[in-house]
């Protein structure tokens, strides 16, 4: 008997990548011997929002999925040819330390070159892996003049806005 999370991950590589049940099952248990530090509920979730991809006859996590592909994104934003980070103001309330979504989407597009989508895609994972937020934590990621900050940039200060 399959486990119910693993069951989930398998359904969701058949629905979701258009594979057969049977051949869905083995490619998530090689998936899962693979990638030991991710479980199935991770591996269904993925599959469900197009963050693991079938090519090549297995599973792959898409570009800019894992971890590490992130941290060096993040350096790459933060440095100097990076986003443009400071100080914005929106209706007399003064946000420290923020970018702007649609900026972020747009560099995405021109450093990674990634298509409008994928960007997004990009700058959400960030959000779900606890890297940036929206900075009244009102919004998911999105192509928008949304004001977001790294949580490095946090500080008691930043926690309670400037007036």
């Amino acid at each position: 008997m399959v486990p119910p999370d693993q069951f989930q991950a398998v359904v969701a590589a058949s629905m979701n990548l258009n594979i057969p049940y049977e051949k869905a099952q083995s490619l998530v248990e090689d998936w899962r011997r693979d990638h030991p530090i991710y479980d199935w509920r991770t591996l269904a979730q993925w599959i469900l929002v197009g963050d693991v991809v079938y090519s090549g006859d297995r599973l792959r996590l898409d570009t800019y999925t894992a971890p590490e592909e992130l941290e060096k994104i993040v350096a790459l934003m933060r440095s100097d040819s990076g986003l443009s980070i400071k100080d914005r103001r929106h209706m007399f309330k003064t946000y420290p330390k923020c970018f702007i979504g649609k900026e972020a989407v747009q560099w995405f597009m021109n450093f990674l070159d990634l298509r409008r989508n994928k960007a997004v895609r990009v700058g959400q994972r960030l959000l779900e892996w606890g890297v940036i937020h929206h900075v009244e934590d009102a919004h998911e990621f999105k192509d928008a003049y949304l004001f977001y900050r790294f949580y490095a940039d946090e500080s008691k200060r930043h926690l309670n806005e400037i007036d």
